[in-house]
């Protein structure tokens, strides 16, 4: 089953209904409205250094191409028959996973054909006429959730085209359930995660509840790979408790898929990381954190506990630790207070002080792994040129750090800086070269170009040139400064100018060497007079209210097809 580009069948949109059935058609083909799809698919080939019958695909623009397109490694700057015809290179039996990556092809086209059914009707519903959207109600809490910035990148994009991924069978929005009768049922869920080997944020156990607080499903998950980080200072969960336990991911996927039916509503506080640990697909959702938020500091999400302790007059966590049925009951339970009482207005910030004993630490984040506590110590030395003047540092405190954990740029750790006094921590921020903003809770953060070990760096800088790169600061995402990220053709563009800084240093041959550098950030820990919040997030204007959900609204008819399945 080859992709022909190249044929007049490449037009022929494979069949919609028996791609969402899991049936493999004759070909596999693309058309025309594929171009994200395959753009998805060829970043990763390039990521596992993929070859085609001609090579992989920067030989094969080189020997297909003309003009600049020989060097758009990007695949999303490419027309859709060029991405298809390297495609077809592949399954021409360049690469001896051919048939692997003829199936992960299906995947990324019949997930690309559902999504799209699936906005259609998430368009049908924005077009539902204002008198019909409930004012009040679980409905209305799902509206508002759609309605928040963040919405449509964390909940309508979820990888389910990856293996190891599952969807809900049925699908359907509030204004389908409406029309029919059917009222919402929620269902909360809440996850703990660990990291292994092999996933970041790996699902050790998960807690789902009902409407009623009756725990519907609660059991540890065996996780996949090796244990790296339990997280037990968050979990309580050690090893141990592993000992005898089989239950797997699928069994949870499998349990899932039975309980979500169309006319149930998931909620949880921050739910788009539960759903990224089950890697569990479905919509309609309710994300108690997309519902409130604070005063001046549009980024941040207000706690769960707060949000527990102001509205259902209750203390979470007694016992210290994460107990995952406790926040499950907990942010349905809020749910079902804001579902009769809301929309809650902006929150004042708790007025919530650091404990004194944390107010002589720095913290640092975005540290890679295997990062020594010199190089951490040393962005306070005046010889780095990351620091006006030398501050020196009590310990180093963190995870991952040190010559006994491995260099690895694509895991980050973060770690404390403590000084011997508050007067010597707050004159080393100071004093630290660095673009100053602050953090999503209003605290005053840097971002610091740390000197580390030759080759560990993201980038090299000539001698002397380290404290006005440092001041002019980073790419920004989220408001918060970071060099990560960068597009495809940033990368194109920084690979050009290396080029150029070769000959630049060719012809400076025998001049100090350049000093290997990588962005850090750093942050105090406290705002103003030793307060958890700060009065605003100066590295985010104050955003603009939302529009009234149910503005500018019209009839329309459903999709005609059975919605995505």
């Amino acid at each position: 089953s080859l992709i022909t580009a190249a044929q007049p069948c490449v037009a022929r949109a494979l069949d919609i209904e028996q791609a969402a059935m899991g049936e493999k058609s004759a070909a596999l083909v693309f058309a025309a409205g594929d171009k994200d799809c395959l753009a998805r698919l060829l970043k990763e080939l390039q990521k596992a250094n993929v070859q085609g019958s001609k090579g992989d695909f920067k030989t094969w623009l080189k020997a297909t191409q003309t003009g600049a397109k020989k060097t758009w490694h990007d695949p999303s700057r490419h027309e859709w028959e060029t991405l298809a015809a390297f495609f077809a290179t592949v399954l021409e039996g360049g690469d001896a996973r051919a048939s692997e990556w003829e199936e992960k092809a299906r995947r990324h086209l019949e997930w690309t054909r559902w999504a799209a059914r699936r906005a259609e009707w998430w368009q049908w519903q924005k077009d539902q006429p204002a008198a019909d959207v409930p004012a009040s109600g679980s409905w209305s809490l799902v509206d508002r959730t759609a309605a928040h910035a963040s919405y449509e990148e964390q909940y309508t994009r979820l990888p389910s085209h990856v293996p190891g991924w599952e969807r809900s069978k049925k699908q359907r929005p509030p204004r389908w359930c409406q029309d029919n009768g059917m009222k919402p049922r929620l269902i909360a869920v809440d996850c703990e995660m660990c990291e292994t080997d092999r996933d970041p944020r790996a699902l050790i156990g998960v807690s789902v509840v009902d409407e009623d607080g009756s725990v519907l499903l609660k059991t540890l998950v065996k996780p996949p790979g090796k244990m790296v980080d339990m997280k037990t200072d968050i979990t309580g969960l050690t090893e141990k408790d592993f000992k005898d336990v089989t239950t797997t991911l699928e069994d949870v996927q499998a349990d899932l898929r039975k309980m979500v039916t169309p006319d149930v509503v998931l909620v949880g506080h921050g739910l788009v990381h539960d759903l990224k640990a089950l890697k569990f697909d479905h919509l309609p959702v309710i994300d108690t954190a997309m519902l409130f938020r604070y005063k001046n500091l549009p980024r941040s999400t207000p706690g769960l506990a707060d949000l527990c302790k102001r509205f259902l007059g209750k203390d979470m966590r007694a016992e210290g630790t994460h107990d995952s049925v406790e926040d499950a009951k907990t942010a349905l339970q809020l749910a079902q207070w804001e579902a009769l009482n809301g929309p809650t207005q902006e929150l004042d910030p708790p007025d919530d002080k650091i404990d004194p004993r944390d107010m002589v630490k720095l913290f640092v984040h975005r540290v890679p792994r295997g990062t020594l506590e010199s190089e951490i110590s040393g962005m306070f030395q005046k010889i780095n040129g990351t620091s006006g003047t030398n501050h020196e540092v009590k310990a180093v405190h963190g995870k991952f750090l040190g010559a006994g954990t491995a260099r690895d740029k694509t895991r980050v750790t973060s770690c404390y800086v403590e000084f011997d006094s508050v007067d010597e921590c707050n004159m080393a921020f100071k004093a630290l070269r660095g673009n100053q903003g602050t953090d999503a809770l209003g605290r005053p953060q840097k971002a610091v170009r740390m000197v580390v070990a030759e080759g560990a760096g993201e980038a090299e800088l000539p001698p002397g040139k380290l404290g006005a790169a440092a001041s002019a600061g980073a790419e920004k995402e989220g408001g918060e400064a970071t060099t990560q990220n960068i597009s495809e053709e940033e990368e194109e563009d920084a690979a050009e100018a290396a080029v150029k800084a070769a000959v630049v240093a060719a012809a400076t041959a025998g001049k100090p060497k350049a000093i290997p550098t990588i962005t850090v950030m750093v942050r105090k820990m406290a705002a103003h007079m030793g307060r958890a919040f700060g009065a605003m997030d100066k590295n985010n204007e104050v955003s603009k209210p939302q529009p009234t959900v149910g503005d500018k609204r019209k009839a329309s008819a459903p999709p005609g097809r059975a919605g995505a399945g």
